[in-house]
């Protein structure tokens, strides 16, 4: 089984890029209880804190239908302690973009970056400590931390002057300490049936996603930021049967990636294999005088183009080796009575000949006529 034709049974979420516009900075009023602000301009961003009817948002630019808003006081940010020095009351960035996020861990995409030398304000708990949590420290979200919302659910209030990232002024000090947000499972009610059916749809939305994802030959599927998706549901969906199938996906993508990299392996090995046999008829060849024979060139039309390889078996009859496409993928088995096709083993070539079918053999095998090295991008 080649990587190029291998099934993958998973499911794949990708959020499709969306235009940005350019509009001026406005505030704007959420419209409706239990809006969701998610990580980002889509349906396949999943929601990081819950909106109320009449919050204030600063909208920062538009896409396809959502509001890019600055994360507000209550939302959660955080960052790597490693990155901050704490100076007084305040944090103090030391390294150029640095990632924000909204857990405390790197399981979400990045919603926003800081530059060194910012000054943020930390987030303190009932302690009257700052708040850290494995290795992250939580901040007020500064400008540069962004989600998104659906335009439906605001309201354009005023437009505001756009604000700059601080870099060197202290950023303003809340009064009172910001209160970490309530995780999901100290919420004492049950979701509603609005929280509920938005969340079906996001996960529908999803997997409609996949469907073209699928088509793609695996060589060309990348499954660590998939992942990190499907870690996003697992944790927060409110319906515990999506967070299960969430995690399902989980476990089969990292089955699916133990199959990648072994099929990847095996088709290296047997690259390197080839080669190797290659040299060695070479270096043969030289020591006896002799070199591989040559079939004459001329305008011609091969049926068939690819890479001479082995057909694993060792009969030499109908077929004694295999003729391979770029990917790996198996064209045609192939038969040269009248020369050694071991001496072009790993080599590209053209083919003229018969094509033939034998009962109980696999694949249809070309008796050769006529067989042409080609050069690179050659094909007559």
């Amino acid at each position: 089984m080649t990587l190029a034709r291998m099934s993958i049974c998973l499911l794949i979420a990708l959020a499709a890029p969306l235009c940005a516009q350019d509009v001026t900075t406005y505030t704007a009023k959420v419209k409706g209880d239990s809006v969701r602000l998610r990580s980002g301009p889509s349906l396949a961003h999943p929601p990081v804190h819950v909106l109320t009817e009449g919050d204030t948002l600063t909208v920062v630019s538009e896409q396809d239908g959502w509001a890019i808003v600055q994360l507000p006081a209550a939302a959660p940010c955080w960052l790597s302690a490693d990155f901050v020095a704490l100076s007084g009351k305040t944090y103090i960035v030391n390294a150029n973009k640095v990632n924000l996020r909204v857990t405390a861990d790197t399981k979400f995409f990045s919603v926003g970056q800081v530059e060194k030398d910012q000054m943020l304000t930390p987030v303190f708990g009932e302690d009257g400590k700052a708040i850290a949590e494995n290795g992250f420290v939580r901040v007020v979200p500064p400008p540069q931390a962004t989600g998104a919302v659906n335009l439906e659910f605001i309201d354009k209030t005023a437009d505001t002057p756009k604000a700059e990232a601080p870099k060197t002024e202290q950023a303003a000090k809340p009064e009172e300490p910001v209160k970490p947000l309530v995780k999901k499972e100290d919420v004492k009610r049950e979701p509603t049936a609005a929280e509920l059916e938005d969340e079906k749809k996001t996960f529908a939305e999803l997997e409609k996603l996949l469907t073209d994802e699928l088509k793609k030959p695996a060589a060309e599927i990348r499954l660590a930021n998939i992942r990190k998706m499907f870690e996003q549901f697992e944790e927060l969906a409110l319906d515990k049967d999506i967070s299960a199938r969430a995690k399902t996906y989980i476990a089969k993508i990292d089955a699916t990636e133990k199959l990648v990299a072994a099929e990847k392996a095996r088709l290296e090995k047997e690259a390197a294999e080839r080669a190797a046999e290659l040299e060695r008829l070479r270096v043969e060849a030289e020591k006896i005088g002799e070199k591989p024979k040559e079939t004459p060139k001329g305008p011609v039309e091969y049926i068939a183009i690819g890479t001479v390889g082995s057909h694993g078996k060792t009969a030499k009859t109908p077929a004694s080796h295999r003729l391979f496409d770029e990917n790996g993928k198996i064209l045609l088995d192939l038969r040269w009575d009248d020369g050694d096709l071991s001496k072009l083993m790993g080599s590209r070539v053209g083919i003229v000949g018969e094509v033939k079918e034998y009962k109980g053999w696999p694949h249809k095998v070309i008796v050769i006529k006529r067989v042409d090295v080609l050069e690179e991008g050659e094909e007559k």
